[in-house]
């Protein structure tokens, strides 16, 4: 099976990696590597099975989606020094690489692995496609019990495939709606529970402030590109409606889809590009509208509500310092769990040596435990993922309050299906072509439907 899938795996990865940008990359550098080694006289390590002798050092290279990024990926090469200096017998290469590449650079590698690094970054809806190439260690022959036990709520559970921990996850992102608690206030409104109610909150605060009779600002900053971060907003949304994407029957491997041509699927289809085309709740241009500018966007005050993920705080605090005290979040309406735990962080290739394998266990648990400030996820807006983390006073405010309240009620499990990519591919084509007024939404969701077909009868 993998055989028979890898050449459609690497041609979606492709497509997707030229559109695809991570949800949480304000910064748009390339893929040189980059090395930060350091000097030290220290020579014992916290882990017996790290340790080499005074003339063999093992190398740890790290193809890293953080390092480009700003303002946390400086914490990276930070926390790979001081690595080093605690153990001077591991050397930690970082390979700055945009996270939107990492993907097709690695199912690239598939066909030769020796050139894969020791660690990789991934997340929960890309892992599923690295693990069924073969190309993750199982983690948990690495990781000890305690680091394992020190994860949060359904941590765990996001990063298990076919019961091996297959990542290990440095920050959760659950989607969540942010906004301007003082606008709100403002307007009399509260916090809505269905779409629709959003809708009519996002009515309201869609105005032209300056009455020069054009709207200069808008109720809600919709990524409305067609890459993964806009995708992945889309697929959280329909799951929120209760349209299970793609899923497997109890007992049975055969893959299936709520995704059909019925009048419920397109009129709730419909309700999301009927925000652009139709409702003008979100800024113009709305194909050209991705996850950076759609932040920028909420942090300079243009929109008023954000589908996104906690990183969009760090963004909006560091680009409008005086919104601390205006910003809140909810979580996000519909009567389904439409939100997975957005579990991200790194996993260990299954073609590492053992000695490799072992000194990237002991990088990863240092990782997410040295720095008690946890200034990496502080600065960019991420929630960490041990249980200690969680407990850091930056997350208790109300502008975190909505992506907690979701982490304590449970996320989706992540979705174990290999061909992800080219659902959400296939779902961004379907509503970029509403947009941009090629299709209406009943010709796109028509289209949808038998490309969705054509993708899994390639994973049945």
């Amino acid at each position: 099976m993998k055989k028979r899938i890898l050449a459609v795996i690497l041609s979606v990865m492709m497509v997707a990696s030229l559109l695809t940008g991570c949800s949480g990359n304000t910064s748009t550098t390339g893929t040189d590597t980059i090395t930060k080694t350091d000097e030290t006289t220290k020579t014992d390590t916290t882990s017996e099975e790290a340790k080499t002798s005074s003339d063999e050092v093992v190398t740890l290279t790290v193809m890293d989606g953080y390092a480009p990024e700003d303002p946390h990926g400086k914490y990276i090469y930070q926390y790979a020094n001081e690595f080093m200096v605690e153990h001077p017998n591991i050397k930690v290469e970082i390979q700055a690489v945009a996270s939107g590449d990492i993907y097709t650079k690695l199912a690239a590698m598939a066909t030769s692995p020796k050139d894969l690094p020791s660690l990789f970054f991934t997340s929960a809806d890309q892992v599923p496609t690295l693990f069924d190439l073969g190309l993750t260690e199982d983690l948990s022959k690495w990781l000890d019990q305690e680091t394992i036990d020190g994860l949060a709520n359904g941590v765990l559970d996001a990063c298990t495939l076919d019961g091996q921990m297959a990542y290990y996850p440095v920050a959760v992102q659950p989607n969540a709606i942010i906004y301007r608690k003082d606008r709100f206030e403002e307007a009399g409104l509260t916090v809505p529970t269905t779409w629709e109610e959003f809708i009519n909150c996002a009515k309201a605060l869609t105005k032209d402030t300056d009455n020069n009779g054009e709207v200069d600002q808008w109720g809600f900053s919709m990524v409305g590109s067609n890459n993964s971060s806009g995708q992945s907003r889309f697929m959280t949304y329909l799951w929120c409606n209760g349209f299970n994407l793609a899923y497997q029957d109890t007992g049975s491997e055969e893959w299936k889809t709520d995704i059909t041509t019925d009048s419920q699927f397109v009129d709730v289809f419909s309700q999301w590009t009927d925000m652009n085309n139709v409702e003008g709740i979100v800024p113009t241009g709305i194909t050209e509208v991705d996850y950076p500018t759609s932040a920028n966007y909420f942090a300079m005050g243009y929109t008023s509500m954000f589908l996104t993920g906690p990183n969009a705080l760090g963004v909006a605090y560091a680009n409008n310092p005086d919104l601390k005290g205006k910003l809140a979040s909810f979580k996000l309406p519909g009567g389904d769990n439409g939100v997975m735990l957005g579990a991200e962080g790194y996993a260990i290739s299954s073609y590492a040596s053992d000695a490799e394998k072992a000194a990237a266990a002991e990088y990863l648990k240092f990782f997410t435990s040295h720095d008690k400030e946890m200034k990496f996820w502080q600065v960019s807006g991420k929630i960490p993922s041990t249980t200690e983390g969680q407990k850091v006073e930056y997350i208790t405010g109300e502008d975190y309050a909505g992506f907690l309240q979701q982490i304590a009620d449970g996320c989706r499990p992540t979705l174990p299906f290999a061909g992800i990519s080219g659902l959400k591919s296939a779902l961004g084509n379907a509503y970029s072509s509403v947009f941009s007024n090629e299709k209406t939404n009943e010709q796109a969701v028509e289209d949808l439907v038998k490309e969705v077909e054509l993708l899994l009868e390639d994973y049945n």
